[in-house]
């Protein structure tokens, strides 16, 4: 079961001629420079954009409009209705209501505002409005262009988790649109990359940020873990195969042991040393294997791609260093990395 789309679109500068398949589940992240084609693709899925050379299909059957929720860049709220009201239109749509109201509105924290009309709202609190209105409408599929652009970081990222709960939870397929690497890399499954028209990547997250540009671009990975503990130090313990982590917990989340947990690594961010080092304040030392070793960014670098638990992430160290400690691939090393490191929200955009 899939998500086809097949388009051939005129833009003012270049076509979009995308043909992808994209899994039917999962989130979906589709990424890639400003004026590149991302909200075209959005709106074709979408049926916006009704072309004769456009057919887009949704397991198996043309996609329905009725079927999408939608959330583009500007809320297009009603402006005459108020936020109970335009909430309202979306939930009516519905023949089915497997997502709650209460559930939502308290989510999006609307309960304040539902009596307003939109022109009495910020710009976050109308694009919550539109987030909210398109789950209450209880879609197949959600569709999202920057959704969240316009919010403060607190509720962003309380509501990019939130869309992840929505997604596992009632097996609510998404593909949105985010600059933000800090939310495409915690939550997304899928990842495309655009460029003036053209699909120059597609494919599982993990697998994309190992390949090129993003490799050495971003230089940024993710491992899978499990929860085993939150200490008392406000500290996370995770585990990643028979080795352990610990990290400092984020602000405004629930933590559940034995639930996964997605780390993000930058490169730069890992040491490597031959032997487990004491009396270091890195206490996270993981021990695991060279698989290869890539050009980075500066041609005084190198990119260390190193295996652990059926799973590789990378460090950028120099190539003197590559050579003094006379690494090669096949080699066991330890890798070091910094708590607050893997804490810290990822800066970079895409």
């Amino acid at each position: 079961m899939s998500l086809t789309i097949d388009c051939a679109i005129p833009l003012q500068n270049f076509s979009l001629r995308v043909q992808l398949t994209l899994p039917s589940d999962g989130i979906t992240a589709i990424v890639g420079e400003s004026g590149g084609g991302k909200t075209t693709l959005i709106e074709t899925i979408a049926g916006l954009n009704e072309q004769s050379k456009t057919t887009v299909r949704f397991r198996d059957q043309p996609l329905r409009l009725r079927d999408v929720g939608l959330v583009l860049q500007q809320p297009h709220l009603f402006p005459h209705l108020t936020v109970y009201d335009n909430l309202r239109y979306g939930w009516q749509r519905a023949q089915q209501h497997s997502i709650l109201w209460d559930e939502i509105i308290s989510a999006c924290d609307l309960t304040t505002l539902l009596m307003q009309r939109p022109s009495q709202l910020s710009g976050g609190q109308q694009q919550r409005v539109a987030f909210a209105r398109a789950i209450l409408g209880q879609p197949q599929l959600l569709l999202l262009d920057e959704p969240f652009a316009a919010l403060d970081e607190t509720t962003r990222r309380q509501l990019v988790r939130l869309l992840r709960n929505l997604n596992i939870r009632f097996n609510l397929p998404v593909i949105w649109v985010s600059h933000q690497l800090t939310d495409v890399v915690e939550i997304s499954d899928y990842l495309v990359v655009l460029k003036a028209g053209e699909v120059l990547q597609a494919g599982p997250l993990s697998e994309q940020l190992k390949q090129e540009p993003l490799r050495s671009q971003v230089a940024v990975s993710v491992l899978n873990t499990s929860i085993l503990q939150v200490n008392e130090n406000q500290q996370l313990v995770v585990q990643l195969g028979n080795q352990r982590l610990q990290l400092p917990c984020s602000e405004h989340v629930e933590f559940k042991v034995g639930s996964d947990y997605r780390i993000r690594i930058y490169a730069r961010d890992v040491s490597l040393t031959l032997e487990p080092v004491g009396g270091s304040s890195v206490q996270n030392q993981l021990r695991c294997e060279i698989v290869d070793y890539h050009p980075a960014m500066h041609q005084a670098e190198l990119l260390v791609e190193l295996a652990v638990a059926q799973q590789v992430f990378f460090a950028l160290i120099t190539r003197a260093a590559w050579q003094q400690l006379e690494l090669q691939r096949g080699m066991r090393v330890v890798a070091h990395l910094k708590a607050a490191a893997l804490h810290e929200a990822l800066r970079e955009t895409l």
